[in-house]
């Protein structure tokens, strides 16, 4: 149920994770309570489904910039950064990513999702040092790779509450690169 989904997404961006329920959401899809408990039994299932889905399309579109053999894994990974500063000034989305957060402090299950999600992201910019970076061991690209998926979390949070010009926004674009080159070209 892919629309259903959708609305989840929806709604849990409108009302955050504490007003979330699964009535609200039946309700904004059209659908029955009892329909949609048919496929998703409970607050938490539905939920988990909501995160993985927001999770998915994030890591999907990041994963597609980062296996683009058209570029270097330079221009990869500064494609990520132009993406994000893209993606995450765009109403509502990262309130999504907020509300993956807050849940996942209060719900095991949400920070199961969350620690998942935040593997495959430290695997995906891991994977980029590497490639950036052949002399480096695997254990430092994963440890470079945690350090780039940090800085992302921050550029998030940042990008949301950030009333910075359009020039501030230009330089800040520019630093985040030197510093990600930066990880990922020095010595171990």
């Amino acid at each position: 149920m892919p629309e259903v989904i959708g609305v989840s997404i929806d709604v849990l961006v409108a009302t955050g994770y504490a007003g979330y329920t699964i009535n609200r959401v039946a309700n904004d899809a059209g659908i029955r309570l009892s329909t949609l408990q048919h496929y998703f039994p409970t607050r938490e299932a539905l939920l988990r489904a909501t995160l993985e889905e927001i999770a998915r399309r994030h890591l999907e579109r990041f994963r597609v910039v980062a296996e683009n053999r058209n570029r270097s894994a330079k221009a990869r990974l500064e494609a990520i950064i132009d993406d994000a500063f893209i993606e995450f000034v765009k109403p509502g989305r990262p309130a999504a990513v907020f509300e993956c957060w807050g849940l996942a402090l209060h719900e095991p299950f949400a920070r199961d999702v969350v620690v998942e999600i935040q593997k495959q992201f430290t695997r995906l910019f891991g994977k980029l040092v590497g490639e950036v970076n052949t002399a480096l061991s695997p254990e430092e690209c994963e440890l470079r790779g945690a350090l780039i998926m940090s800085s992302f979390e921050g550029l998030v949070v940042f990008l949301r509450w950030s009333e910075s010009s359009v020039s501030q926004m230009h330089a800040f674009r520019k630093a985040v690169k030197v510093v990600w080159n930066g990880l990922s070209k020095a010595d171990e």
